[in-house]
């Protein structure tokens, strides 16, 4: 095993740990913890989901930033700034007694989580890894799947056992800090050395070009990618959002609610590690499709979920679908465009997907009105059959260079 294996691996190993600390630090840790924040400092239900969505906002309309830095200042200090700026609204979490320093903590957290999340890990691993590139982005996103598993537990722990959520965040601030200090003095800025660099080998559905992100734009096929993953996150956050009360107008048992979920997060995690094991074998596109259909079986079984074979029908459907599509939008899109301008590209792509965040408040609008989620979960379905009609029928984009003057 050369030295350059070595730190390849190593690379992965840690920015994958990065996002499997942030990921399980964030969403996932803050719901379980925010009942005895409530209950300590005296919010209101309405007060403390400010949180939420002020974490999402921030978290998407800072995606862009990230190319810019990483071009400006390299990975090393994008993820050093970013450890700093989710480290300090860890910590300013950790020391809250009002509302105001709760939301500017979540605004902080969200920018950060930006900055030391996928789009620069991508860019460390495309830099690092060639033949293995799309086997490598599967372990890194299962190890955020992993993370949305291991953060509530972790929580669960604090509060049980210390019975402190103060103390908690203080631990996440800490670990997310070092590990970005880590990355800082670990992470190299230039093409890492690779054995598999010089195939020979063509792959139709790749392009070897590097694309101007203006190109780009011009590509329907960016914006079929764009919707497919946007419509997917609408779903989720929908999901996560009133799965529990659906189920519950369905007459099914709390317990079994809160076991959809467990295995909503389980098959999310299984299906990125197998995406990342078998998409250089069938490809991106195949797995991006495959992930929206899955989706649609996934929403019609959760629309009628009232028994656990329907459930567990959308436990497998749905949890595919996210871990599916997540995955997969970054490998098509490095397929399809390159590495070289992938953090903008990705990066805009993340950006858009922000209006998924009217999902929920738009699915309990309706409710009101007609009763019930049923409709809701039905029209998602139907909105992501859409989606994957769009990508089925799609060739992947010839590049500018490459195509042939029109007279």
């Amino acid at each position: 095993m050369t030295l350059a294996t070595i730190k390849r691996w190593s690379l992965l190993s840690l920015v994958s740990t990065i996002f499997l600390a942030t990921t399980g630090g964030t969403f996932s840790s803050l719901g379980v913890l925010l009942p005895q924040m409530i209950q300590d400092i005296g919010w209101t239900w309405t007060q403390a989901g400010l949180g939420f969505t002020v974490l999402a906002l921030f978290t998407g309309i800072t995606s862009t930033v990230p190319a810019f830095t990483i071009e400006r200042i390299g990975l090393r200090m994008s993820y050093l700034i970013g450890g700093i700026l989710i480290a300090s609204g860890f910590f300013v979490f950790s020391r809250s007694s009002n509302l105001a320093t709760y939301l500017i903590g979540a605004a902080f957290i969200g920018f950060g989580y930006t900055q030391t999340g996928a789009v620069p890990a991508i860019k460390v691993l495309s830099n690092w890894f060639d033949k293995n590139r799309s086997f490598a982005i599967g372990l890194f996103f299962t190890a955020g799947a992993i993370g949305s598993i291991v953060g509530p537990l972790a929580a669960s722990y604090y509060l049980t056992n210390l019975g402190s959520w103060r103390l908690y965040w203080s631990s996440i601030a800490v670990l997310c800090l070092g590990l970005s200090v880590l990355a800082a003095l670990f992470i190299s800025d230039g093409i890492g050395p690779s054995s598999n660099r010089g195939s020979s080998e063509i792959d139709e559905n790749k392009n070897e070009t590097d694309w101007e992100f203006g190109d780009v734009l011009r590509t329907p096929q960016y914006y079929a990618i764009m919707l497919g993953v946007t419509v997917t996150l609408l779903g989720a956050l929908t999901m996560n959002t009133w799965q529990v009360t659906h189920m519950q107008n369905l007459g099914v048992a709390t317990t079994l609610t809160a076991s959809a979920l467990s295995a909503h997060a389980f098959f999310n995690a299984l299906s990125r590690a197998v995406g990342g094991l078998v998409i250089d074998r069938i490809g991106a596109k195949i797995i991006f499709s495959a992930g929206l259909f899955s989706g649609v079986v996934g929403m019609l079984a959760l629309s009628i979920a009232d028994s656990p074979l329907l459930i567990l029908l959308f436990a497998i459907g749905d949890g595919i679908s996210f871990g599916l599509v997540t995955f997969a939008t970054s490998i098509i899109l490095l397929d399809y465009y390159g590495a070289k301008n992938n953090p903008i590209i990705l990066g805009v792509v993340n950006l858009v997907t922000t209006l998924a965040m009217v999902g929920p408040v738009l699915a309990g609008y309706l409710a009101d009105r007609i009763g019930g989620f049923k409709e809701v979960f039905i029209g998602i379905s139907v909105l992501l059959f859409i989606s994957f009609a769009f990508i089925l029928f799609v060739k992947p984009p010839t590049a500018p260079s490459l195509r042939k003057p029109t007279n």
